[in-house]
């Protein structure tokens, strides 16, 4: 092929138009430069097959060759077929040239043209025979004479390469890391200050030397793979002179088989599960395992509090500085989050750091050496939601940490599954960690996993089951498993400060824990109230203050502003270093269950799953050394629950006699089996205790019910069997490749939902004054972020809400996305905080229901 015929392909068929026209070809090169660079780095089968892989990723865009392209960019006209559906097809229509180039199957070359067209976050429509004639008219014999010159040219820029070591089998999963390669080389290579507009007149082989210069330059700028994986991880991750706790020394200890591996974690809180997950993600990463890690958190309060105890530990993982970042829905109000992020380019010499390119994207966050978010930012990977691939990519080459995994309902569990499935599928590892989780959630997981797994070998002799025999009330606790085609369960003693007994006694209605409080309170003792509901919670504040007593308020439906200040004031008080906590009371949701560190001396919690409560009882005498029993005011740990009497249940409502809306949050037969097992046992006996509390109430075979709940069982069961349909019915399969029938619907983040629930409505509030309509929260760069808080939409959708066809309201939406705007209520407070009739804000009760 000659210069002039190259020189006219660059010419004839544009690639974009802004800030100036630079050529498709030129395009594609810059893309495969990335993907062969991100290949040299970070292998996926290495040799041959990279470089056809990189190949593949540089024809990514063939659609561009096409008449209506061209057209769209240079006149304006509109395109019937997008150009990435357009390069599907051309890469089908000249396969007999990749394949005398390639080689490999047609079934091979036709998954991964997919994986390559469907760059623009999911697979296409497959076209029907007449459509796909409609196509070639779009696209022109011109352009399809060119297109098959174009594959040539590119061709000989990777030499050697060759799908002929991939069968059908391979090419399934190997399709799903090809489309997320081919999204991360787009997003760099697609950026115009790394690849500027060029002329088409430069020689190929000239503008392919500079791409790949600047690729390489382009990938360095947004931080991706800087760092390297230490060989000493393991040992740096507690300092020198601390003694690892048992777990932790078992996490050292055990054997890490070949191959994917599932690591579970089973301690109780305050066992250091978190250290022993990073040494078992060390020694997996020194072992070529992964090359990083990400920790899926439950809540964005408990990634926010993750984030600094990372980042002490993430110079021990690595030589160099690794990448951090923190991926949920507000990550950029976290100010921790904020600090690490620095220049595009920087290479900061001192600690973890996030670049500017990683930070602007949730997604691509998940690409950084270490990635702390909500879970849902790694389960929208397994749900049939844009770019989903890209999350799968990167998290096939990190450990995934998945904390506390008994907090999970029956739809988010069925999703976990799916991506623990989809983990081993593509090679990756994971370690789950639990306090409280029910012995047939693990074996789930842990089957989950073991079918993402290659057949294991024929093996001589009887097969181990994939979880050890033992009947789940009695088996070790805590434990730590490692699962591979097998399953080896090791008993790990108790760390000395989680062996406690806290003993239990029931309250039998509000009045009493109010009263409860108030004396203890007076003798000086830090008190918590722990309610199920919001409104129960400011119902049980306006008490404790009418009886003379300071409370504090804590909830979900506060603004960010207040609720973070709320925070911080109460970790003064009431955290580990706290001052002035005698006689300070604290009513909370369960917000003050997992991401605070705070502790009291006397707690009350209304009932609720066992789960929650061995959860909520940790945040009682937590910090022993720093305030040992003699100091405490009161002579022993008890969790006084709020709960009516399990032997007198009359009807369904038993608990709405004792609890107001904190009845409806949880199945009543959840909760009668909590107070059934809790109140017979008189005590939460830490550890060993634990495991039979849970198993009678989640377990395989739980406490038997009472005549009166039978049909709330029934209505229960049914219920957990149609959430694990809806996600059934939503999750993509493991088994197939990246086009597979499933996917093909509507691609959308908002139609396939990571948690179900009662729906939210997000409202901005707002102060009216001199200066007009401004943030609550002020005027500063996060002003109206800082001003949300979210109420119920059922209960929202029946009042009228505030104007947001008001001159004042529109002026602000201006700038603001279109889907911020369409989603978020500007919300100008009135007189006593008024949002509209029926609903109103007071800084220290939150939103509050007239």
């Amino acid at each position: 092929m000659t210069d002039l015929t190259l020189s006219r392909l660059a010419r004839d068929w544009p690639g974009k138009s802004h800030p100036s026209e630079h050529p498709a070809l030129w395009h594609m090169l810059d893309v495969g430069a990335v993907a062969r660079h991100l290949l040299t780095t970070r292998p996926i089968r290495g040799g041959a097959t990279d470089a056809a892989l990189a190949l593949l990723v540089a024809l990514h865009d063939l659609g561009k060759i096409s008449n209506s392209f061209r057209a769209m960019l240079r006149e304006g006209r509109g395109q019937i077929w997008r150009h990435w559906e357009h390069s599907a097809l051309l890469l089908r229509h000249h396969d007999a040239v990749l394949a005398d180039l390639l080689g490999g199957s047609d079934s091979v070359r036709r998954i991964l043209y997919e994986a390559i067209a469907g760059h623009h976050g999911g697979p296409r429509q497959t076209p029907t025979a007449s459509e796909r004639q409609q196509q070639l008219q779009e696209i022109g014999p011109e352009a399809l004479a060119d297109a098959e010159q174009a594959i040539r040219a590119v061709a000989a820029l990777f030499p050697g390469a060759s799908l002929d070591g991939i069968d059908a089998t391979g090419a399934k999963p190997l399709s799903w890391l090809l489309n997320g390669l081919v999204v991360q080389s787009d997003w760099i290579g697609s950026n115009p200050d790394w690849f500027p507009p060029a002329a088409p007149d430069m020689p190929l082989p000239a503008y392919w030397a500079r791409a790949c210069a600047q690729a390489e330059h382009a990938v360095a700028a947004t931080g991706l793979y800087a760092a390297s994986v230490t060989d000493v991880g393991d040992a740096r991750i507690l300092p020198p002179d601390v003694a690892p706790r048992p777990m932790q020394q078992a996490a050292r200890d055990c054997a890490l088989p070949d191959g994917p591996v599932l690591a579970v974690i089973e301690d109780a809180t305050g066992a250091g599960k978190t250290e022993a997950a990073l040494i078992l993600a060390a020694r997996m990463m020194q072992a070529g395992k992964a090359d990083g890690l990400f920790f899926a958190l439950p809540t964005m309060a408990t990634a926010n509090a993750m984030l600094s105890r990372v980042q002490a530990a993430a110079p021990a993982l690595f030589d160099g500085a690794p990448t951090l970042g923190l991926a949920h829905g507000r990550a950029a109000l976290s100010e921790g989050f904020r600090s690490l992020i620095g220049g595009e380019g920087a290479n900061p010499e001192t600690g973890p750091h996030c670049t500017r390119w990683l930070a602007d994207d949730r997604r691509r966050i998940l690409l950084s050496d270490i990635g702390i978010g909500t879970i849902d930012q790694a389960l929208f990977a397994v749900l049939p939601t844009r770019f989903n691939a890209l999350r799968l990519r990167a998290l096939a080459r990190k450990v995934l940490i998945v904390d506390e995994a008994h907090s999970y309902d029956p739809y988010m569990e069925a999703q976990l599954k799916r991506l623990l499935t989809f983990q081993a599928r593509l090679g990756g590892s994971a370690v789950v960690m639990t306090a409280t989780l029910p012995g047939r959630m693990k074996q789930g997981f842990v089957t989950a996993f073991q079918a993402g797994l290659a057949p294991p070998r024929p093996s001589r002799g009887r097969r181990r089951p994939a979880v050890p025999a033992a009947d789940p009330p009695t088996a070790p606790y805590p434990a730590l498993t490692i699962a591979t085609n097998t399953a080896e369960l090791t008993a790990v003693n108790p760390a000395e400060p989680t062996v406690r007994r806290v003993g239990v006694t029931r309250l039998s209605d509000p009045a009493q824990a109010v009263q409860l409080i108030t004396e203890a309170s007076a003798q000086g003792a830090a008190c918590i109230w722990v309610r199920n509901a919001v409104d129960d919670a400011i119902e049980a504040v306006a008490a404790l203050r009418a009886a003379g007593v300071r409370a504090d308020l804590l909830h979900a439906r506060f603004a960010i502003c207040d609720r973070l200040e709320k925070e911080r004031a109460l970790q003064a008080v009431f955290g580990k270093s706290g001052q002035g906590r005698a006689g300070r009371v604290l009513v909370a949701t369960q917000v003050a269950e997992q991401s605070l560190d705070l502790d009291f001396d006397v707690m009350v919690s209304d009932l609720a799953p066992i789960g929650a409560l061995i959860q909520r009882a940790g945040r009682l005498w937590r910090h022993m050394d720093a305030r040992p029993a003699p100091t405490r005011p009161v002579p022993e740990p008890v969790l006084h629950v709020l709960s009516p009497d399990p032997d007198r249940v009359e009807n369904a409502r038993w608990l709405h006699q004792v609890l107001g809306a904190g009845a409806y949050i949880y199945p009543p037969t959840v909760t009668w089996r909590s107070a059934r097992a809790l109140f017979d046992a008189g005590e939460l006996r830490a550890p060993d205790g634990l495991r039979a509390l849970i198993e009678a109430v989640e377990g395989a075979d739980p406490l038997p019910l009472p005549e009166a709940l039978e049909g709330e069982n029934f209505q229960h069961i049914g219920q957990q069997m149609v959430e694990r349909q809806l996600a059934e019915n939503c999750l993509i399969s493991a088994a197939e490749d990246f086009a597979q029938d499933a996917m093909r619907k509507i691609w959308d983040d908002e139609q396939f939902p990571t948690r179900l629930g009662v729906p939210q409505v997000t409202l901005a509030l707002a102060r009216c004054g001199a200066g007009g309509v401004v943030p609550y929260a002020g005027n500063g760069p996060d002003g109206w972020a800082m001003s949300e808080l979210q109420v119920s939409k059922p209960r929202f959708d029946k009042l009228t809400p505030p104007d947001q066809t008001d001159p004042a309201i529109t002026r602000i939406k201006q700038g603001w996305s279109e889907a911020r705007a369409a989603c978020t209520i500007i919300a100008p407070l009135g007189p006593e905080g008024r949002i509209c009739e029926g609903l109103r804000y007071d800084p220290e009760l939150g939103a509050i229901w007239n």
